[in-house]
């Protein structure tokens, strides 16, 4: 029973660690309109998040083994409440932000931290399923989070969102505080880390961030600001490199990118992560702010993707035994051309079309995670898996930051364009129009509508134009894939494929899980276990 309990609490603290970002997906629109800012301003509640969270990976198992599991835990999670205060009650728009980069800190440190304590704390019983519920529990609030945030903001408030923090919150922190006890004796105190290179990634990631997230608002390469940006963004990215290459413990393992399985696939990864978080905020602040649809509706339309999603992540595991990874992820990026090439936005459009359409890009993120880390693990020794995971992560998490970024300015800028050719091409159509179906007794009122209609049309356009590049970006990973090598390996007195679930359990460090039964006469982090190599 305390296992069980032990499970949960766990498992609620890596939903917790991604409902910090779901929640906000569908809330764009809100938090423009509360802050008094843009559009693609709100963008950057996203990407504050992802940026502290992919930084924060780097050292997150160098803390839990200086510090302890149970007390970076319990750190993380404090923290991540602390931060969702601003969310609440905050209405200045920097200290929003900063609220939000500190709890993707925290998501940075609980996402590895508690997939290791998942598989460490498992019985023996449930250890391939605690290997695949590590997945599920990160994805699935981000694929139903913005039904459920969508439904809260239509019913209360948007800021009511995020109180759902704090009772989740509590209840991880004290579950897992009363049924687990740090043992000093597993602690290294005296394990080296790279500081400086980290100081280094964070400045060249951070300057890369601010450029992405500016350059719509500086014109881009017409502004010196951008221009010397981008010089000093490439500044520490070389001195990053270079101080990575002569260290004896770097904080990246760079190497890694001279493989070609993991380098190839990289793409991929990037953008099935940017398309789950930038593309699909996107989408909904467009049904939002074009189509009218509230916050609940609008969330609705992404709710098929769980209901698709989901199973095929659950099953994926006992899947890719008998599929190779190559197969499977390029159903992936099929169901993913096909949801960017079929998806309609225009007046027309059903909601049950528009549900119909992201039950595709539901399945089709059934196939991403698993293979692709099938794929950009294959070959590698197993002494090297925890360094890839620590590098997969990071690229990932970042990359997506970017994307949401890039994926925001193409939009709002593609809008602009549309705009100005509508009006170069039929000038008195909207007018025209509006005396036809709106009583408008003003030429002002017909002025400001006609404007409306105009920004509407526009950025309807540029939506549909976004759903083609991404179907034409799905196919161009794609074929990047299919350059990789054969994805399995095998170990000496092996005959059979490597499994998803070995590749967790070693991306942890674990090589053989001798599993933790909980007594409830001693706490389990007492017990003895031989966990690392």
């Amino acid at each position: 029973m305390d296992s069980i309990l032990l499970l949960l609490g766990l498992s609620s603290g890596m939903v917790l660690a991604s409902w910090s970002l779901a929640w906000s997906i569908p809330m764009l629109p809100y938090i423009a309109g509360a802050y008094s800012t843009s559009l693609d301003h709100a963008v950057w509640s996203l990407t504050f998040y992802l940026l502290a969270w992919a930084l924060a990976i780097v050292p997150a198992t160098w803390l839990y083994q200086r510090f302890g599991e149970l007390r970076m835990f319990q750190f993380s999670l404090l923290l991540l409440m602390l931060a969702t205060l601003p969310d609440v009650f905050s209405d200045h728009f920097g200290l929003f932000l900063i609220g939000r980069f500190a709890q993707g800190a925290a998501a940075g440190f609980l996402t590895p931290l508690i997939r290791r304590m998942l598989i460490r704390y498992a019985p023996p019983r449930w250890q391939k399923t605690a290997a695949d519920l590590s997945i599920v529990t990160l994805v699935l609030p981000l694929l139903a989070g913005p039904s459920l945030a969508g439904w809260i903001a239509y019913t209360w408030d948007w800021r009511a969102a995020p109180i759902l923090t704090f009772p989740i919150g509590l209840l991880a922190l004290g579950a897992v505080s009363a049924l687990l006890q740090d043992d000093p004796r597993e602690r290294q105190r005296n394990q080296a880390f790279d500081w400086i290179g980290l100081l280094l990634l964070s400045a060249a990631s951070a300057t890369f961030q601010i450029l992405l997230n500016r350059g719509e608002d500086w014109n881009w390469w017409d502004a010196p600001a951008i221009r010397y940006l981008l010089a000093l963004g490439l500044v520490f990215l070389i001195a990053f490199i270079l101080w990575e290459r002569q260290h004896p413990h770097p904080c990246l393992d760079l190497s890694l990118l001279r493989r070609r399985n993991f380098l190839l696939a990289v793409p991929a990864l990037i953008f099935g992560w940017g398309l789950l978080l930038g593309g699909n905020s996107l989408f909904v602040s467009a049904l939002i702010t074009e189509a009218n649809y509230s916050a609940f509706w609008a969330g609705m339309v992404l709710l098929p993707m769980a209901l698709s999603g989901v199973p095929l992540i659950a099953v994926m595991g006992p899947l890719s035994h008998r599929v190779g990874p190559r197969w499977l992820a390029s159903i992936c990026f099929v169901l993913v051309a096909a949801y960017g090439f079929t998806t309609e936005v225009n007046i027309q459009s059903s909601l049950a079309s528009l549900m119909l359409c992201h039950l595709l890009e539901g399945a089709a993120l059934g196939f991403y995670l698993v293979p692709l880390s099938l794929i950009m693990f294959s070959r590698l020794p197993a002494s090297r898996i925890p360094v890839a995971g620590t590098l997969q992560n990071f690229l990932r998490i970042l990359g997506g930051a970017y994307l949401s970024s890039i994926f925001s300015a193409l939009w709002m800028h593609h809008g602009d364009y549309f705009r100005a050719h509508l009006v170069w091409q039929s000038p008195s159509a909207p007018l025209q129009s509006l005396s036809q179906n709106w009583p408008v007794q003003r030429p002002e009122q017909a002025q400001a509508l006609s404007d409306h209609v105009l920004t509407t049309q526009s950025l309807a356009l540029s939506m549909q134009g976004m759903l083609h590049l991404w179907g034409w970006m799905a196919l161009a990973v794609l074929a990047l894939l299919w350059l990789t090598k054969a994805p399995y390996r095998r170990r000496p007195g092996q005959e059979r494929r490597i499994t998803i679930e070995q590749e967790i359990m070693e991306s942890v460090d674990f090589e053989e899980v001798h599993p933790v039964s909980v007594p409830d006469t001693e706490p389990v982090g007492t017990l003895q276990q031989q966990t690392s190599r």
